[in-house]
């Protein structure tokens, strides 16, 4: 299988559209904040861990013990070091190092945050509050990254948050045609049609089993010499 490929799937394009929307906002009308969700196991770790490496983005991921102040010190330093600041010792309370961060920002208006797994927020939420100052007081773009109820959750804790996102992104199951897109962009044997219906529903409607089928698929092809896989060699 071909390693570090990402396929463009219908939730990759859609994910690229959201983006590029934020990013070419009216900055002085709306701010840079967009929210990408969905169900476990659909590509969106992977999508915005790779979407970030590839466009220089920051990706930073949030941790079930991480608090205002542990949050502030990790967001700062990856700021630091994505504009070559050096990787000093970061220090101080939370609020001065929000208040430093958003000077930063100030400074530094083409700078894209990409937070993972923005769950963990919901049961701190001085930290949503922190990312909503961020974007309300400076150019910056932030992309939150969550689960399926990622959007209700932030309608349910507070409508003016919810407001401020630009853009909501629901990643979904991957169709026939994303499968097929995805086995000729990572497989490296070709495939029968009829593979991509058996991949279809088997998949469990996620990403994360589809990889693991066309991993096992390929297995067997190269068990049996195969360069060209089919259904039939699956049954034989």
């Amino acid at each position: 299988m071909k390693q570090g490929k990402l396929a463009r799937t219908s939730n990759v394009i859609n994910a690229d559209k959201c983006v590029d929307y934020l990013l070419a906002r009216p900055k002085l009308e709306m701010v840079g904040l967009g929210l990408i969700y969905g169900h476990p196991g659909l590509g969106k770790t992977t999508y915005a861990q790779r979407m970030a490496y590839s466009r220089g983005y920051i990706y930073l991921r949030l941790e079930a013990w991480m608090t205002p102040k542990t949050f502030a010190v990790a967001l700062k330093k990856a700021i630091m070091q994505h504009l070559g600041m050096g990787d000093g010792p970061i220090v101080g309370s939370a609020a001065s190092l929000y208040n430093s961060i958003i000077g930063i920002l100030a400074v530094h208006p083409e700078v894209v945050i990409v937070i993972d797994e923005i769950d963990y927020a919901f049961t701190e939420q001085k930290i949503l509050s922190a990312i909503r100052d961020i974007v309300d007081e400076t150019l910056a773009v932030v992309i939150l990254v969550g689960m399926q109820n990622a959007k209700d959750r932030l309608y349910q804790i507070n409508r003016y948050y919810f407001d401020r996102c630009g853009v909501f992104c629901e990643f979904q199951s991957p169709t026939k045609k994303d499968i097929a897109f995805i086995m000729a962009t990572v497989m490296d044997v070709q495939f029968a049609e009829d593979i991509v219906d058996y991949v279809h529903r088997r998949n469990q409607g996620t990403l994360r089993d589809t990889i693991k089928l066309i991993h096992s698929l390929e297995s067997v092809a190269h068990a049996k010499k195969l360069s060209v896989i089919s259904v039939h060699d699956l049954e034989a």
